[in-house]
């Protein structure tokens, strides 16, 4: 997918006004108009978790998040191309995840809206590592900002998601970005076996948009 065409799925996530433009667009093969149905239907003012009679309606590839600590909602995955894979909602919100990592948010107010590696992929979920990103803010017209990161497995810590117990490892990273006077800690739920992170705490934002991501019916494939 195009740059260009990736920017108009996240001004409809934003809430513009593009259904034309997202013609041939699909999750996993099916049609775009189906999922977009399925997708303002999934977003809900619940109070509980969200079911597993809930998530197997949605025939579909589904996230559930939690925006700073409230109520579980879904997201749906709209594409996934070359690694990226973009989910929306009907509520005009959207991430991108890139091996289980938030990259972009669009549609929350306070938006991570860039994200470049700055030395290599932070990749390898079973070793302590260090590594640098640089994030862009657009909503404060702040871009390139360097992020240190330091990620330490923390060891297995079984998880539950609609009544599954998965075998996972927490691992741990602490964050500074100097130049924002920022820092933060995420946690990942990773498979030892596969590396699919099953569940995240992601900080995205100075503002303190906190994420809690987690898969209730995977993409077919691992990414």
């Amino acid at each position: 997918m195009t740059s260009s065409h990736l920017k108009r799925l996240y001004r409809f996530a934003a809430g513009c006004a593009c259904a034309g433009l997202l013609a041939g667009c699909s999750s996993e093969g099916s049609d775009w108009f189906s999922m977009l149905k399925a997708a303002r239907e999934a977003w809900d003012a619940r109070d509980a978790p969200v079911s597993l009679e809930q998530a197997a309606a949605i025939p579909y590839a589904t996230m559930g998040i939690r925006i700073n600590g409230g109520r579980e909602q879904v997201l749906l995955l709209a594409t996934d191309t070359n690694g990226e894979r973009l989910w929306a909602s009907g509520a005009h919100v959207a991430i991108t995840t890139r091996n289980g990592r938030i990259v972009r948010t669009a549609g929350f107010g306070t938006d991570l809206t860039g994200y470049q590696a700055a030395a290599g992929d932070p990749s390898g979920w079973t070793r302590p590592h260090s590594f640098t990103w640089n994030a862009d803010f657009a909503d404060r017209g702040i871009y390139s900002v360097p992020v240190v990161c330091r990620m330490v497995p923390a060891g297995p810590d079984p998880i539950t998601i609609l009544g599954k117990q998965l075998d996972t490892i927490r691992v741990d990273e602490s964050c500074r970005a100097e130049r924002l006077d920022w820092s933060f800690a995420n946690s990942y739920w990773v498979s030892a076996a596969t590396g699919r992170v099953w569940r995240s705490i992601q900080n995205v934002h100075p503002n303190g948009l906190t994420l809690e991501i987690e898969l209730l019916r995977p993409p077919l494939s691992e990414g």
